[in-house]
């Protein structure tokens, strides 16, 4: 693909004139101006940033999603479901980090994962549309998922395996009168499978939590974490110019779009609109990223990951 060098940025030219697109402005901005302390960093398996879930319930219990050569495919029980949305991107978090410090498979839910959402100012509520009930149902989506990984360059095809969660039991406690108004996870345990763990530890990538925390406070979109963790990702590995045309991006990010000429548009300006928001959290410059001069696609150019290398855990 050719680019024009002298095209301006995709968002060069985007003026930032309501409330609420200031804010995030000045939010991403004030976050920017010194390095996440180890409490603020967080960490995702890297299989879980290049290929990502479904963003709203489907109907069907099997999902793909494909990235260059790597297709990940997540399968769940008919009469559970799959996961979906912002909540299993945010325990997946959880489990990668609690995972990495503990340096154990076996994982308690109870005062780390409510800190852990307290810090992204999620609340655990009750009710039928509280946290707790919706996590419940995503908790046990994810505990009977198993995921399939493929690798297929042409010349070579590989194949993995992996069940998530080997045992689960989630004991939901209900609030006792005079304590806490809080529902409590504090019984609530699980197990990752040996093939999981040895996954979401193994040189996981490094995110800042109050990037996540105002993505998901201000956009609520499932797909501005996808790509803030993404180009976090690239950023960090990236050594020179890129171009990625649109088809790939949407086969890795468009699950809720259609293979149309109205959907490719959709996609295409709802990626656009949460990139813009995801570029401002960088530390020293927004990741530059031109458009091919046809449309056909982007170029990403080598910059900064928003976050410094992880430390070392042994």
């Amino acid at each position: 693909m050719e680019f024009n060098e002298e095209q301006s940025d995709l968002f060069g030219g985007n003026s930032i004139t309501d409330d609420r697109s200031r804010e995030l402005v000045e939010l991403m901005a004030s976050i920017s101006e010194r390095d996440p302390n180890e409490e603020e960093r967080g960490y995702i398996a890297r299989m879980l940033v290049q290929a990502c879930f479904p963003y709203r319930r489907i109907p069907a219990n099997e999902f793909s999603r494909v990235a260059n050569n790597f297709r990940l495919t997540i399968m769940a029980p008919s009469d559970v479901g799959l996961p979906f949305g912002v909540l299993p991107r945010l325990m997946f978090m959880w489990m990668t980090r609690e995972a990495m410090f503990k340096k154990n498979r076996r994982l308690e839910l109870g005062h780390s994962l409510t800190e852990f959402m307290m810090q992204l100012n999620l609340s655990l509520t009750g009710g039928k549309t509280g946290t707790i009930t919706r996590l419940r149902d995503q908790m046990k989506r994810m505990a009977s998922s198993t995921l399939s990984v493929t690798y297929d360059n042409g010349r070579s095809w590989s194949l993995r395996q992996v069940g998530m969660i080997e045992e689960a039991e989630f004991l939901w406690e209900e609030k006792q009168a005079g304590k806490s108004d809080q529902p409590g996870l504090w019984s609530s345990t699980i197990l990752l499978s040996e093939a999981f763990y040895k996954e979401i530890t193994n040189r996981p990538v490094p995110f800042d939590m109050r990037v996540v925390q105002v993505i998901r406070e201000k956009t609520q979109s499932p797909l501005a974490l996808d790509l803030y963790l993404w180009l976090n990702y690239r950023m960090k590995y990236l050594s020179r110019p890129t171009d990625i045309p649109w088809g790939k991006l949407q086969l890795q990010f468009g699950a809720n779009y259609a293979d149309t000429r109205q959907g490719r548009h959709e996609f295409k300006r709802e990626f656009l609109k949460q990139m813009e928001v995801v570029r401002m959290a960088f530390r020293k410059a927004a990741p530059s990223i031109k458009e091919h001069t046809d449309g056909r696609g982007i170029r990403l150019l080598p910059g900064e990951s928003s976050v410094p290398d992880i430390p070392r855990f042994d």
